[in-house]
């Protein structure tokens, strides 16, 4: 079998000097499923491979025909895993091509509307793909496996989700499997899923609200992996929210600090403001964490509630204050364009990143990814805009995005417009950032924050990088030289002049409250 990650194509390729190259981990987890039921099974990674069929055609050696594909598949990739699941067909038409992942997850149908794709898996893969493989090549019944989908008769058909889930101690991370030259091999995954409803979230699609979790032993053994065989010291915790269960961290950290890698290692981590404790966070610190990242979200209480996000806005205020006191790097991201948000939101929003003292801050567009509830509020509003196949569907794209070429929102709330708020990001972004002290930890300190950003670890990086720098500056000038055009001479923006100065000048109206109602 070839495991093939789909990957979208990165809007403007200056920045990827400057961002990590992440192991697929859904892809690895496969792998390591198939590899414990012998199977054979190769990886092939579109986003590091620039011939992407050369390198499945030189995979294919020693394989048994038919060719069997599986290709993870995220919404913004589903453009290239269609083009590549074609170019397969026509190359290998009798190949079985199985799709899986977030977007086949919530858009089956969809994707067996083409008949280039023979299957999709629903959900978690680890148990139901190598099955599917067995059946398959054993000419078996698969009407019985949980979770597939597949045509029968020119119709779609839909086993019952699969009720068997993989323990995830029983699946250690395949770290061996991806070269360190190529991929950043800093991380580890200690739980899988999130018991929360945020309306904007794609990433339960696959898990739903279970949440599952690793033994702390299994956890150490991968950490001592990386920092000894790989000599990794700044490792991120890749869990949707680490700090669920407060008895399993504090076992967790324990051990850490028993086998002294709070000496040698520093950990970065993501978590929910009514997650923390002061006590817990100096707990944390003591262990050897030193960034934590919140989804700050939103500065308003009334759109905290209708993106059902189960936390308020003062509980987020509450945590990035703990955690500064605590010592921690604290990083979070804003999301705008969220229903029946305004301008004047967005702009608390800056206010309330300056007031609590932010390391680094990301203003992202709301992106309704099929199978969230934004997604079904959006088709309802009559305000969903899908490009093509999903190829605009990019929570990032008003920073990265070339300047003479935006790419068209899939989602505007009522109240506002796409230029309006990609204006109002990029205003966010120069208020946060234009400070010298800011620019000078993210490019002196790599080792604090999420690896958002990075220039390097040595001094050598940097200067090997300084090309891309100029570059990157420049096409951030034209930005900021575009947003003051629109804001202060045509005046077609709520920013004005006097906000510019007050802001670029330091002295942004901190007299008004961080929160709105």
């Amino acid at each position: 079998m070839i495991l093939i990650n789909a990957a979208p194509e990165r809007p403007i390729k200056l920045f990827q000097p400057f961002t990590p190259i992440y192991v697929p981990i859904g892809i690895g987890y496969l792998l390591a499923a198939l590899e414990r039921e012998d199977i054979p099974v190769r990886v092939v990674d579109q986003q590091v491979e620039p011939d992407v069929l050369g390198r499945i055609q030189a995979q294919l050696t020693g394989l048994p025909k038919p060719y069997f594909f599986g290709i993870s598949v995220l919404t913004a990739a589903f453009h290239h895993a269609i083009m590549l699941a074609r170019r397969l067909k026509e190359l290998y038409p009798d190949s079985i091509i199985c799709f899986g992942g977030i977007h086949p997850t919530a858009m089956p149908d969809e994707v067996l509307s083409y008949p280039q794709v023979d299957y999709v898996i629903r959900g978690e893969g680890e148990q139901v793909l190598p099955e599917l493989y067995r059946r398959v090549r054993n000419g078996e019944d698969i009407s019985m496996i949980g979770g597939l989908s597949f045509r029968r008769g020119g119709e779609a058909v839909h086993n019952p989700p699969s009720r068997i889930a993989a323990p995830l101690d029983d699946l250690p991370f395949p770290y061996d499997r991806f070269d360190p030259s190529v991929y950043d091999l800093g991380f580890i995954i200690s739980s899988r899923g999130c018991p929360h409803a945020c309306i904007f979230c794609s990433n339960r699609i696959t898990t739903g609200r279970t949440y599952r979790i690793r033994s702390a032993s299994t956890i150490i053994a991968d950490l001592e992996l990386l920092w000894k065989k790989y000599g990794k010291t700044q490792i991120l915790f890749l869990d949707d929210n680490l700090l669920v269960n407060h008895r399993r961290i504090e076992e967790l950290l324990a051990e850490i600090r028993r086998r002294g890698l709070h000496k040698v290692l520093n950990f970065s981590f993501q978590a929910r403001g009514d997650n923390v404790s002061p006590e817990l966070l100096r707990e944390l610190y003591a262990a050897g964490f030193r960034s934590v990242f919140f989804g700050l979200e939103t500065a308003s209480e009334r759109i905290m509630k209708i993106i059902r996000k189960g936390e308020t806005v003062a509980q987020c205020v509450a945590a990035v204050r703990m955690a500064k006191e605590a010592g921690l790097h604290v990083s979070a991201t804003f999301i705008y364009a969220l229903p029946t948000e305004t301008h004047e939101d967005r702009m608390d929003c800056v206010r309330l990143s300056r007031d609590l003292g932010l390391d680094m801050v990301r203003y992202n567009n709301a992106t309704p990814y099929p199978g969230t509830e934004l997604y079904t509020i959006a088709k309802q509003e009559g305000s969903l805009q899908v490009q093509g196949l999903y190829e605009n569907f990019n929570a990032v794209s008003t920073f990265i995005e070339n300047p003479f070429r935006p790419i068209p929102f899939s989602y505007v709330p009522k109240g506002s417009t796409e230029e309006e708020i990609r204006r109002d990001i990029l205003f966010s972004y120069f208020a946060s950032y234009l400070n010298f002290t800011r620019l000078r930890t993210i490019f002196v300190r790599p080792d604090r924050g999420v690896r958002w950003f990075s220039a390097g670890e040595r001094v050598r990086d940097v200067l090997d990088k300084i090309p891309a720098i100029v570059l990157l500056a420049s096409m951030l000038a034209v930005k900021f030289g575009q947003l003051f055009y629109y804001a202060v001479v045509k005046r077609t923006t709520a920013i004005s002049f006097r906000f510019f100065l007050q802001v670029f000048g330091g002295t942004f109206d901190r007299s008004r409250r961080s929160m709105r109602r």
